[in-house]
């Protein structure tokens, strides 16, 4: 008699359908009342961002650490890490329903943020210097000028939402003030960071040794592969413009190191090594 294959599970089956914005609403049904409001649109934001129609396993890890990167960074305020919260409870449900096999939750790392981290340094030490390269700068200088085209923007939102009727259900109202809070809270982030900011001078470094403002060149001793960043500040880290931080776990490994030395960084896959192989 012929072998007959296995029927998947219904569990198998829903995994292999379910799309984010599915999987959203089902989230969304059973959540309790008062934490609805508040969550809905942080996780509807991170749908948008993934992509609604995906299906749910094949969202990977690092689409997970770059969403954290990107926005968390730079929402970096008290209530944005409560917001981003509620995206790692959703990421927990899924695991938890079995709706993926990876435990994405985990990826989404809730720490403080460098804004939070910022300001308090500036309120220890006011007259504490941050080092930027010159195009870190330039390019938070017309961060400032968006933002405060946006900021005015902004006020026109809400006034245009105000009038529209009853402010108690009013979500435009709501999402344009939550919109001018952020907005004027990176405005005063970036104002203190460029009143202390000192660029800094290449020319006076010995190009040899990685420091602040260095573009490196390393390569991965296990897999020969080359990845170029240059060592920055956290104010001015942007890992999608391939600027770390000094802080960050390779930054601080290869800071201070030299042309050709082989640097032991630990990572999210266990403990590699690079090698130095450019410095300027």
């Amino acid at each position: 008699m012929a072998a007959t294959s296995e029927a998947p599970t219904s569990t198998q089956e829903e995994q292999s359908v379910l799309s984010l914005n599915k999987a959203f609403q089902t989230y969304v049904r059973q959540m309790p009342q008062d934490t609805k409001k508040a969550a809905q649109p942080e996780i509807a934001k991170f749908v948008r961002w993934i992509g609604a129609d995906r299906l749910i396993n094949s969202i990977i890890p690092s689409e997970i650490g770059e969403y954290n990167e990107i926005f968390g960074a730079k929402t970096a305020t008290r209530d944005a890490t409560e917001r981003l919260s509620a995206v790692k409870l959703f990421l927990t449900f899924l695991k938890k329903k079995e709706h993926i096999e990876i435990n994405l939750a985990q990826h989404l790392r809730l720490r403080k943020s460098r804004t939070a981290a910022s300001k308090a340094i500036v309120r220890a030490n006011p007259t504490r210097s941050v080092r930027l390269t010159q195009s870190g700068y330039n390019e938070m200088t017309k961060q400032l000028a968006s933002l405060q085209e946006e900021r005015i923007r902004i006020v026109a939102d809400i006034q245009r939402a105000a009038a529209d009727g009853d402010v108690r259900e009013n979500a435009p109202l709501e999402a344009a003030r939550e919109a001018q809070g952020m907005a004027v809270g990176k405005i005063r982030e970036i104002e203190a960071t460029l009143k202390v900011a000192v660029i800094i001078d290449a020319k006076n470094q010995d190009e040899t040794r990685v420091h602040i403002g260095s573009k490196v060149e390393l390569t991965e001793l296990s897999s020969d592969k080359t990845i170029k960043y240059q060592l920055v500040e956290p104010n001015e880290a942007n890992p999608l413009a391939s600027k770390i931080s000094i802080v960050s776990p390779v930054g601080s490994a290869i800071l201070g190191h030299s042309l050709g030395d082989e640097v032991k960084v630990k990572t999210p896959r266990g403990q590699q090594v690079y090698k130095i192989t450019k410095t300027s």
